[in-house]
């Protein structure tokens, strides 16, 4: 069974820190990426579905939460209703947890509630229960309900309640990758009817969205749902999270200091963005690091300790992914640190033991779906700058060749 990549953190940041990476951003604290957040937000506001994937701690859910800020000064009258699905397995789940969610947000007392079930819900007819006494809050209980296949009266529920509060409804799902990696019974054909139905309903709008890691990769799980000829091709339109200039976080990196009435110089700021390759977790957390170190002045000492220190937080969950690779999944890499470009070239396949050409694809085949490596312009290229930091200057320094 192969390990899940995780993305965590386990060190606490500086009370008091300017710098965010613990949880998602506000979106008056986003940087950047001005004219996506604008696309999706325009699409949105004209009802075109949408879809945002990309790696772990890439800013995803801060970019979300800055285009619906900017939606809702647009247009404050469509229902918002956000749904996380890392925890959903099946399909009947979906429909229950979307309802559920739905009901919350036209809803509050038990009669308001009763109503709303048997004006959308006339046939199913779910029970209500009270979840929490103290919050008052009830949740729709279908139990033997769902007809076989899948609930037409669920599905068109979103339409309906749009209908009824003449109200555009817009649905953001979640970790939606989580649900098509692991619900059970879910099938291309069962997803295909699913993707015609939500397109049919005129004032219903999706956004689908990778929140998380996943294996396979992220991207090749939504690239396979959204691809040519795939259950929902054509569905949605992919909004792309653009790179956040440098010279962009420079200047926050700077101002940060200044505020708590430290100093970093110009280039010690450009050498963190770098560094980290424009990775906006680790710049947020290595820029902090240097900050717990630095009293005054900056200096080149305490740059280094940070790096170091970053490197030591995230060694555990580094030393999980190694312990999940093969002697030719390792050796791949050791080529691809070592800037190897022709992987199948006669030197190279004797030098780092890949054997052939064959064995080169299937190893990075592997990577690619245990989310190390990913394909830039028929070129492979590690995912995690800092993992490609940390294989490079820890894993292979001690790493001795069967």
């Amino acid at each position: 069974m192969q390990r899940k990549s995780i993305f965590v953190c386990y060190y606490k940041p500086v009370m008091n820190s300017p710098f965010v990476f613990t949880r998602p951003l506000q979106p008056g604290e986003v940087l950047g990426r001005t004219s996506g957040i604008n696309w999706l937000s325009s699409n949105l506001l004209k009802g075109q579905n949408s879809v945002v994937w990309d790696h772990p701690g890439t800013g995803k859910t801060s970019f979300i939460n800055k285009a619906l800020m900017q939606m809702q000064k647009g247009n404050s009258h469509f229902i918002l209703c956000r749904v996380p699905c890392f925890n959903i397995r099946s399909l009947n789940a979906l429909h229950a947890t979307m309802a559920n969610v739905l009901f919350r947000a036209l809803a509050g007392t038990l009669g308001e509630w009763e109503h709303l079930v048997s004006v959308l819900l006339p046939d199913l007819r779910p029970d209500i229960a009270l979840q929490r006494h103290g919050d008052n809050e009830f949740t729709l209980s279908f139990g033997d309900r769902f007809p076989a296949g899948q609930p037409e009266e669920l599905i068109r529920l979103p339409q309906r309640a749009a209908e009824h509060t003449g109200r555009p409804v817009l649905f953001v799902l979640e970790s939606f990758h989580t649900f098509l990696s692991t619900a059970t019974g879910l099938t291309s054909g069962g997803l295909a009817q699913l993707a015609k139905c939500w397109k049919q309903q005129t004032n219903v709008t999706f956004l689908l969205c990778g929140t998380g890691s996943t294996q396979p990769s992220m991207p090749t799980v939504f690239k396979d749902l959204f691809g040519m000829k795939r259950p929902f091709f054509g569905f949605a339109e992919h909004v792309p999270l653009e790179p956040i200039e440098e010279k962009e976080f420079t200047e926050y990196i700077i101002k940060s200091f200044s505020k708590a009435g430290r100093v970093i110089s110009r280039d010690f700021a450009e050498m963190i963005c770098r560094k980290m390759e424009g990775h906006p977790y680790y710049i947020q957390q290595f820029a902090d690091l240097c900050y717990s170190n630095t009293k005054g002045y900056m200096i080149e000492s305490m740059y280094f300790s940070g790096y170091e220190e970053l490197l030591d937080i995230h060694h555990s969950r580094f030393e999980i992914l190694c312990s999940d690779l093969s002697v030719p999944q390792i050796q791949f890499l050791r080529a691809l640190t070592d800037q190897v470009e022709q992987f199948s070239s006669s030197c190279v396949l004797m030098k780092y033991g890949l054997n052939s050409s064959a064995n080169v694809y299937r190893v990075r085949e592997a990577l690619e779906k245990k989310s190390v490596i990913e394909t830039v312009h028929r070129k492979p290229k590690f995912i995690d700058p800092l993992f490609r930091l940390w294989f490079q200057e820890r894993f292979c320094k001690t790493y001795w060749i069967p």
